[in-house]
């Protein structure tokens, strides 16, 4: 969930909330690591984790942009599947071809 909040929203953090969400969620490191690292305390990568975090699902609730390219992803996944089977379909019969533009014209607008 928080990948997706950060892909989403990455650019209204903080260059420190970036940096050290992008250390704990993407590279994985523990918070004594990123505490290390950086010179400050453990409860100071924690503080700015959590504040980053809940910043960006108060950007979530009035925006909805994770939400959004969620949805986007699973109606390509599903246009995919009917794609495939209008193709499959089309080798047998001819009158689907429509249906096989029609589905590439859709597929065109997302």
């Amino acid at each position: 969930m928080v990948i997706g909040l950060f892909d989403a929203y990455a650019g209204l953090l903080s260059e420190r909330q970036r940096r050290l969400v992008q250390m704990y969620y993407h590279d994985d490191l523990s918070l004594g690591e990123i505490a290390e690292r950086h010179r400050i305390t453990r409860q100071a990568v924690f503080d700015t984790l959590r504040r980053a975090i809940a910043e960006m699902q108060r950007l979530e609730r009035h925006l909805a942009v994770a939400a959004g390219r969620a949805r986007a992803a699973r109606v390509r996944a599903r246009l995919a599947c009917l794609e495939a089977e209008a193709a499959r379909l089309a080798e047998r019969h001819a009158e689907v071809e429509p249906l096989r533009k029609a589905l590439g014209t859709l597929k065109a607008g997302l």
